[in-house]
């Protein structure tokens, strides 16, 4: 056969209209997910997904002979969810959300048109779509303490003395650092996907299929351990002249590269040729021979209805943000016993971009202890570059080669008796010649979380109720001296004990309730 069945030509035909519609529809998702493709190598591949989607599909040709193409009610309730999951990351300002929601709408779209026994068949090319979704960089900072875990050990196996200090490592020989390029974030996607593609290619049994899967998610987070292992190594043995510059790069490169083909060397030799498949197909289809059916405009007409509603939606409750204004400022009142002094030249500050209003100042005590600094960064009305949860807002930001976490940790903070502990996090981090701890939170629809998915759910719920996303984070820090971590516990407490009061109330005004 040299192309689709002739039943099958108009179905497809208007499933891939109803996809281009949904991207030009949601085109500035499509916008920020091309201009990830091309700005982040982890991601290049993104780009040809799409077109191995379409292959697999077209290798699906023979076996939809005899498959009759139906309309699915389902796949419109499906449909329904997907555009709802595409307006909660939209008033939450996930973009992940948003184009995992796209992709699901494109999957469902062509369902409807294509019916249930169809999609089952096509399923695996049409699931093989949400990997074009950039994804991933919530694993960096775990990876990265699991490449940092892993070299430690080899290291000293090796019989090398090494000291430790968050990520970064002291040899006799020199410095290393675990950076977000040593992460293996890179090398983890790129054998997921191949990974993926490969089971599914060459093996027809899921016991073999989830056993290569499981070996691809496993072999790159495992061989980056040990080929930042051998860089340090390396660099070790040759007193710091190799593995240095841009060969570190290079072997880098070379080592996946050798690892990867192993792994699937290996498992081609599982290869499961067609003669070694079930006589019985994996999903039984029986020719239909009913009269081909016009077209039905009635489920057409549902999914544009329910792809305009999630827009609309979001644009009545933007209008309602837009209505109540945007602060351009805001003050603090010192509280008793604290006065304020001048930021130290070249002092840390969190890396948060983006913010409405920015408030940054050094206060001392009358006791004579090192002055604690505060940082605040308001959001409200946010987008995409504007946002306060995103990969780029953080307190260390993984290519800061001066600054670098030591350890995270949560710290409950005791405002007073009447009210409960705020789940504050406290960080350590470290410089060449300073270690300093810090106490964050975020505030967002009056109430004080630490985690980021809590951030993104209350700042959805903020916005359907009408009261837009106002969000801020707050960030306390003091340096340690002497190796004194508990008085510079000591001096943060009781310094924000005195302030948070004054900080909740600054908030609650610049983001006050008004009713629908």
């Amino acid at each position: 056969m040299n192309g689709f069945p002739q039943p099958w030509k108009r179905p497809l035909t208007l499933s891939g209209v109803m996809a281009l519609l949904l991207l030009l529809w949601f085109y500035p998702v499509v916008e920020f997910t091309v201009q990830t493709w091309l700005g982040n190598e982890t991601y290049l591949h993104g780009a040809l997904i799409p077109f191995i989607s379409l292959w697999l599909i077209w290798r699906e040709r023979a076996a939809l002979k005899n498959i009759s193409p139906r309309t699915s009610g389902l796949a419109l309730g499906a449909f329904a969810l997907c555009a709802l999951s595409w307006e909660l990351g939209k008033i939450s300002n996930a973009m992940v959300i948003q184009q995992f929601s796209l992709v699901g709408m494109i999957l469902c779209a062509t369902w409807s048109q294509i019916g249930n026994v169809a999609f089952r068949q096509l399923l695996f090319p049409l699931l093989f779509l949400f990997l074009a979704v950039p994804f991933g960089e919530s694993f960096i900072p775990p990876l990265m303490d699991f490449t940092a875990d892993f070299a430690t050990a080899a290291i000293r196996l090796t019989g090398i003395p090494v000291y430790r200090e968050g990520n970064f490592l002291t040899l006799p020989t020199g410095n290393w650092s675990v950076v977000e390029a040593c992460s293996g974030l890179r090398y983890l996607i790129a054998s997921l996907t191949l990974g993926v593609l490969f089971a599914h290619l060459a093996y027809r049994h899921w016991t073999r299929k989830l056993l290569f899967l499981l070996a691809s998610l496993v072999v790159p987070v495992a061989a980056n351990g040990v080929r930042a292992y051998l860089i340090i190594l390396i660099g070790h043995l040759s007193g710091m002249k190799l593995a240095v510059g841009v060969d570190h790069l290079i072997y880098g490169w070379l080592f996946f590269g050798l690892v990867m083909f192993l792994l699937f060397w290996i498992g081609s030799f599982f290869r499961e040729s067609p003669a070694q498949e079930d006589a019985r197909p994996e999903f039984a289809s029986v020719p239909d021979n009913r009269p081909r059916q016009p077209i039905e405009f009635m489920p057409i007409g549902i999914l544009v209805f329910l792809a305009l509603i999630p827009r609309w939606h979001v644009a009545h409750l933007e209008r309602l943000s837009r209505s109540s204004g945007t602060p351009s400022s805001f003050a603090l009142t010192v509280p008793p016993s604290w006065s304020w002094v001048t930021l130290e030249s070249g002092h840390w500050t969190p890396h948060y971009t983006g913010e409405r209003i920015k408030l940054e100042g050094a206060y001392a005590s009358t006791q004579g202890l090192p002055p604690v600094t505060l940082f605040i960064a308001y959001y409200r009305q946010q987008a995409q570059g504007s946002s306060l949860i995103t990969s780029g807002n953080t307190l260390v930001i993984p290519q800061d080669h001066h600054w670098g976490k030591i350890h995270e940790s949560a710290h409950p903070l005791s405002v007073s008796a009447q009210t409960a502990p705020l789940p504050f996090t406290e960080t350590l981090i470290r410089s060449e010649g300073q270690r300093r701890i810090v106490w964050s939170c975020h505030w967002v629809d009056r109430h004080w979380v630490s985690s980021p998915y809590a951030v993104k759910a209350w700042e959805a719920w903020s916005v359907l109720k009408g009261q837009g996303d106002g969000a801020a984070i707050v960030v306390f820090s003091t340096p340690i001296r002497a190796d004194d971590t508990l008085q510079a516990q000591r001096n943060l407490q009781s310094f924000s004990q005195a302030m948070i009061p004054e900080i909740q109330r600054a908030l609650e005004h610049l983001n006050p309730p008004h009713p629908l």
